[in-house]
């Protein structure tokens, strides 16, 4: 073992002490606090029984007015009745901690198990250039389409809203996401991994799929499946637009302040 090795461990010692110490901190913060909003389920499941009074909420920018009218999902879901390929999609930044690198590797595998679809990917980022390469090496040219960075509200809801039927969703981190909010108010159900914020979520609601950690041949297998039971996604795009209707960002907003209230009056 050499130096740099050396200093390597050392530095990631450090680093484990130090979050063990703010853990500690964070902890006996909560055990003095009488309330307490947390955004996502493993938050929530972590420190909620610290407190007398705690919130479980999830982050979005998704206002009631840009979600998913019954008519448009309507409209989108008889997509699904024609056996038209399947409309998969992605949207975040294109780096290996939301899984961008396995994106391609999908593709090539619905492509191997002669699945019909289109993928289009928004977003930009270090692994760009290696998807770029990946798509012409495989021939996916017909059916991979790299769309770069979009206007939230202008661009990119109005099409998920109107062109996907998944959200293929490879996430590492289970961090609590905008994404998943996001998506769901576009009735589009999400294909991921079985990070802990998805998790999470569909311990509580019934909006998409989840498949192990890195397992990209049992993402490709789970969409291969629904390619032939189309009435399982239709099910869950009406779940998930359901789902997004009570947490809006308006309503959420409601949910957080209304505590705050209560507490400050107890």
């Amino acid at each position: 073992m050499d130096v740099g090795d050396d200093s390597s461990i050392w530095r990631k010692f450090k680093f484990v002490v130090w979050l063990l110490l703010k853990e500690r901190e964070r902890l006996q913060a909560f055990r003095q606090s009488d309330g307490l909003q947390a955004n996502g389920v493993p938050a929530y499941d972590a420190y909620a029984s610290l407190v007398p009074n705690a919130l479980l909420y999830f982050d979005t920018r998704n206002s009631a007015a840009i979600g998913i009218t019954d008519a448009e999902l309507s409209s989108r879901l008889s997509h699904l009745d024609v056996q038209a390929p399947l409309r998969l999609g992605f949207s975040g930044r294109l780096i290996s901690m939301k899984g961008a690198d396995h994106l391609m590797e999908i593709a090539h595998q619905l492509q191997k198990r002669q699945i019909p679809f289109s993928f289009d990917i928004f977003g930009d980022g270090e692994l760009l250039p290696q998807m770029q390469k990946k798509i012409e090496e495989c021939g996916l040219i017909a059916s991979v389409r790299l769309r770069g960075v979009a206007d939230f509200s202008s661009e990119l809801v109005p099409f998920i809203k109107s062109n996907l039927d998944l959200f293929i969703c490879c996430h590492r981190q289970g961090d609590p996401s905008c994404t998943y909010l996001e998506t769901y108010a576009c009735g589009v159900p999400i294909v991921g991994y079985d990070n802990r914020a998805h998790q999470g979520i569909l311990a509580l609601h019934d909006v998409g799929w989840s498949v192990a950690m890195n397992d990209v041949e049992g993402l490709a297998d789970l969409v291969a499946r629904l390619n032939n039971q189309r009435d399982e996604i239709k099910t869950k795009a009406l779940n998930a637009a359901r789902f997004a209707r009570e947490h809006t960002f308006e309503a959420t907003f409601q949910r957080r302040i209304s505590q705050c209230m209560q507490i400050l009056h107890q």
